[in-house]
């Protein structure tokens, strides 16, 4: 296996509570826009990343948000301050509103065990789509264990981006910590390939009968 890439840039996670009522369930490419427009230097930096919102969900797809809803960016710590410009703002998402409130900025946190609501490789084929995402976690020199789930498509600029879930277990604690800051695949600013840690692996064998299951070493 090649040697572990160099360093990447310390990055943390910024959390604003979150005012609203409810957004549609498929608002990822909306949100990138609204973002943009408030923060020009988002779509400039090519390193942040855009957390799924997370919240209750309603009949027809629809989210609704809550007093645990936040907008969560992962960025280098460095644009801490500038994105802070966020509070107190009012963000359009193709006519429905969200209001970033205060925020807190959050360390990553080194866990054996990480998931990714959706990964996108550019692959729509199971098989096709893990042996992508191995040779990314290769690149990285990551060793682990794989578990993919389930099969989700999102909206993006150019249509419609499939990927599937995944848990990564098993990690050391640098292996971690280079999966959160680098993510896996592409459209991190849509919420695809941005890792969180998890408790336990019930939550992908929930989303699929038959979760293939492998070991990169």
């Amino acid at each position: 296996m090649a040697s572990p890439p160099g360093a990447l840039r310390p990055v943390v996670d910024l959390a604003f509570e979150l005012g609203g009522g409810s957004v549609a369930g498929d608002h990822a490419a909306a949100l990138w826009r609204a973002l943009e427009r408030a923060l020009p230097w988002l779509g400039e930096d090519g390193e942040t990343a855009v957390h799924p919102i997370r919240a209750a969900r309603l009949t027809g797809g629809r989210l609704a948000l809550n007093r645990r809803s936040r907008l969560m960016l992962r960025l280098p710590q460095g644009r801490v301050t500038a994105a802070l410009a966020l509070s107190g703002t009012r963000l359009d998402l193709d006519g429905e509103a969200i209001e970033p409130g205060r925020a807190l900025a959050r360390t990553l946190i080194a866990h054996p065990t990480l998931y990714a609501q959706r990964v996108v490789t550019g692959d729509e084929d199971e098989i096709a789509f893990m042996a992508s995402a191995e040779r990314e976690l290769a690149a990285l020199a990551v060793r682990g264990d794989f578990i993919c789930g389930r099969r989700s498509a999102v909206r993006g600029p150019a249509g419609e981006l499939v990927g599937f879930s995944v848990m990564l277990t098993g990690l050391r604690q640098e292996d971690s910590l280079r999966v959160q800051t680098a993510g896996l695949g592409r459209h991190r600013t849509l919420g695809c390939g941005v890792f969180v840690p998890h408790r336990a692996t019930a939550a992908v064998g929930s989303d699929a009968a038959d979760d293939a299951h492998r070991a990169f070493r």
